[in-house]
């Protein structure tokens, strides 16, 4: 089995190639493609994180190579890490539209060359429109998005750190847009041992802190707020606005910090990787092409699905509340209406 990362070169393609490497998972039939192309930094990067593996695992790396021709790789797991991203720091004017019309082209340039019997884990934002381009060219159950599942562990995490609970303990998922219009499903929400009336009541209590501002206006003005206040501070003050602005905002603090966030979408590829290749099928939150297999809707959108080696299994209905359903109605047609 082979798998290929796709900007191998790239901080969360690094990242990835890391966990992989180090998780145990890549048996002695496994090859890892680091796949980047001839012309550019990416030629130099990928040859030089290929021999730093091999002096952090020395005799235990496994079958790890570099491809620099996008023509030839030919794997059964691709992962698409490739293309721009928002800059590092918050005073450099660049919009969602300009993010999309620069990765556009790389979306449909590696559209085009990876093998039509290739699955496709897409990483790169905005994830929507790459799910739709790849499926596009390769059909659409040989695409998913990873986008809204790297929200749901962070809804599990905002709400462990909220009620006081191991993150382990909460289950719960995220649905819809990899953006303002993702719609944390609170009806999905439980927590190990606690019996539904607790859990109701700490749900009633998220539900009832007010939305003072619109949420692109609290975004803009903390991220303004980083110019001169701690960021502590101003992780302090998101910390007692609603859930979605939590949710939507954390993570940009965090890669404005100059941190970036690197390690958590790696993760959350890691966590379908390792049920891939260890049970040959994964569930969750995934961004995938719809035609009305849930609720009637259609499009690209995150929803409970099942995937495995080949693609797209299974599509899941789980409930919603009538709020959820008309939320993800108003995510499902601003999707549509981006793309």
């Amino acid at each position: 089995m082979t798998i290929a990362i796709i900007g191998a070169s790239g901080d969360i393609g690094q990242r990835l190639a890391l966990l992989l490497v180090s998780s145990g998972l890549l048996a002695k039939d496994h090859r890892l493609l680091l796949v980047g192309r001839s012309s550019g930094a990416s030629s130099h990067l990928i040859h030089g994180l290929l021999e730093d593996l091999r002096d952090a695992f020395g005799g235990v790396l496994p079958s790890v190579e570099v491809c620099l021709d996008p023509e030839r790789v030919d794997a059964q797991v691709v992962v698409m890490a490739a293309g721009v991203t928002f800059p590092r720091s918050p005073t450099t004017e660049f919009t969602r539209e300009r993010l999309r019309s620069y990765n556009l082209d790389v979306f449909r340039y590696y559209a085009d060359l990876v093998s039509p019997g290739s699955t496709v884990i897409h990483v790169s934002n905005p994830v929507e429109l790459g799910v739709k381009v790849f499926g596009d060219r390769l059909g659409p159950n040989k695409v998913v998005g990873m986008g809204c599942l790297l929200d749901t562990l962070r809804f599990r995490k905002e709400i462990a750190r909220a009620w006081g609970v191991p993150v382990g303990d909460v289950s719960a998922m995220v649905l819809g847009d990899h953006g303002p219009l993702m719609v944390p499903l609170w009806s999905s929400v439980k927590v190990s041992g606690w019996g539904r009336e607790t859990t109701q009541a700490k749900i009633q209590k998220e539900l009832a802190i007010e939305f003072h501002e619109p949420l692109m206006g609290v975004w803009s003005r903390l991220i303004s707020d980083m110019k001169k206040k701690p960021l502590v501070e101003i992780f302090r003050e998101l910390d007692r606005m609603p859930m979605l602005y939590r949710l939507f905002i954390r993570p940009w603090l965090t890669h404005y910090s100059g941190s970036k966030t690197v390690i958590g979408p790696a993760g959350a590829i890691m966590m379908i990787l390792k049920d891939l290749l260890t049970k040959g099928w994964f569930f969750g939150p995934l961004h995938v092409a719809l035609r009305g297999e849930f609720y009637g809707f259609h499009g690209i959108m995150a929803v409970p699905a099942v995937m495995d080696l080949k693609g797209v299994v299974q599509v899941v209905e789980v409930p919603l509340w009538d709020l959820e359903q008309e939320q993800l109605q108003h995510a499902n047609a601003g999707i549509m209406g981006r793309l």
